[in-house]
């Protein structure tokens, strides 16, 4: 038997900030349903925005070297001096 492959799906979070989930599914659309399911936690005063779209990576091993990016937006990091990104509405393109 072999396992599905690995992904992370991160949303936007109001009012700032992003939530990654890591779900074991067969495509990234699968992995965006199966990481919704998932109870998320968060912290007081912070929601995930579902009605925005997520950012999905395809993790594989060494995940440093060999991880890309498959769908949605790419969220950068916020970094002292670094842009922050800007979350697209959801429905911009097909996860």
């Amino acid at each position: 038997m072999t396992r599905k492959p690995r992904w992370s799906v991160t949303w936007p979070t109001r009012p700032s900030g992003t939530y990654t989930v890591y779900a074991r599914a067969t495509d990234p659309t699968d992995a965006v349903r199966v990481a919704a399911e998932q109870e998320l936690p968060t912290a007081d005063g912070y929601t995930l925005a579902f009605d925005y779209e997520p950012e999905v990576w395809r993790l594989q091993h060494p995940y440093r070297m060999r991880s890309h990016h498959v769908a949605g937006p790419q969220f950068e990091d916020e970094l002292d001096g670094e842009v922050g990104f800007t979350p697209m509405p959801f429905g911009t393109e097909t996860v």
